[in-house]
């Protein structure tokens, strides 16, 4: 995906399910519960497309995934091509019964060069479904970092997001490429980190994080609360878990 002669993608967006344990996560067993989606998320099977529109006024093309962890769960991503010069783009989680809870839902990219500065609307701050009435609504920024634990965890998620941008930067510090992304029908919850969730998840230290030259970019429509109501131990409260048996859904338009 090039813009403005930039290219953006090193490999093609997937649908994602899986989001680095948190200590909460680790305390109260849910990577052992959810490890199917772990496996999902690396090893996604891809059954197909489809052009369900191909004219003057745009381009649709649907791709569907299979979960060879989860018997008849299936995710479906379809991109559409919009004649005002955005991409569309839909992600659809169709669950079974008896599929385990998830870590989350979305779409996942890395860009081809690291992203220097994120800037977006929404909320301040790191957010979460249930840690997000201190974030204060309005436009933000930060470099893309992971917050230093004692062991690397998930972090920077910002919930309740109208649009975001990731820049790159030149060698004098200047926005040399831009990629804008808006919500298309809802706000979604977004991160933008140097690594991904497998390799946050297979780090014991921060030091372990390998350098990629990358930044990976999540848009998700459904994501697990982080707990904590006691540290660590207790299972995140009911509201803020994320069904595997149900359907879930996110949408967005990447400005072209």
């Amino acid at each position: 995906m090039t813009v403005n002669g930039s290219e953006w993608l090193w490999r093609a967006p997937r649908p994602a399910f899986w989001r680095a344990a948190t200590d909460n996560d680790r305390g109260c067993g849910f990577p052992q519960k959810a490890a199917a989606w772990l496996a999902a998320d690396v090893y996604l099977q891809n059954l197909g497309f489809a052009v369900l529109q191909k004219s003057a006024d745009g381009v649709q093309v649907r791709y569907t995934y299979g979960v060879p962890t989860v018997p008849g769960a299936k995710a479906e991503l379809t991109y559409t091509v919009e004649p005002q010069g955005t991409l569309l783009v839909e992600a659809v989680y169709h669950g079974v019964p008896g599929a385990p809870e998830l870590p989350c839902f979305g779409v996942k990219f890395q860009t081809f060069a690291p992203v220097a500065r994120t800037l977006w609307t929404g909320l301040s701050g790191e957010t979460y479904p249930d840690r997000c009435k201190g974030g204060v609504f309005g436009c933000h920024e930060e470099v893309p970092h992971i917050e230093p634990a004692l062991v690397p965890q998930d972090c920077g998620l910002h919930v309740g997001t109208r649009q975001f941008t990731l820049e790159q930067h030149n060698a004098c510090g200047q926005t040399a490429a831009a990629l804008t992304i808006e919500q298309a029908d809802a706000p979604f919850a977004f991160s933008a980190l140097p690594n991904t969730a497998q390799e946050i998840e297979a780090a014991q230290h921060i030091t372990e994080l390998p350098a990629t030259g990358r930044t990976s970019v999540t848009i998700l429509g459904a994501a697990r609360g982080v707990g904590g109501i006691d540290s660590w131990g207790t299972d995140v409260e009911a509201p803020y878990r994320v069904s595997g048996e149900g359907e879930h859904r996110v949408a967005f338009r990447i400005v072209l």
